[in-house]
């Protein structure tokens, strides 16, 4: 989740590139310091899909748990 947020520009302390407006380098808001580098575009597009690899473990974890409990109260129950 950390890559997904650095490389979109979220609120990283260490994300590289002039954030403070001063000097030549400075960066407008409007423009992201990797829109033109196609490595950082790719490490973004991985991290986007290792996030959703996580968020589709997560879905399926808690739907073993909730048929794990089912299961378990069903059997109870019926006396299985």
């Amino acid at each position: 989740m950390r890559d997904l947020e650095e490389y979109r520009g979220g609120s990283s302390a260490s994300a590289p590139g002039p954030r403070n407006g001063i000097g030549e380098g400075a960066v407008s808001s409007s423009s992201s310091w990797w829109a033109g580098d196609p490595e950082a575009k790719r490490r973004r597009r991985v991290a986007a899909y290792k996030a959703y690899a996580v968020e589709a473990r997560v879905k399926a974890s808690l739907r073993r748990g909730f048929r794990w409990i089912k299961d378990r109260c069903t059997g109870i129950v019926h006396r299985r």
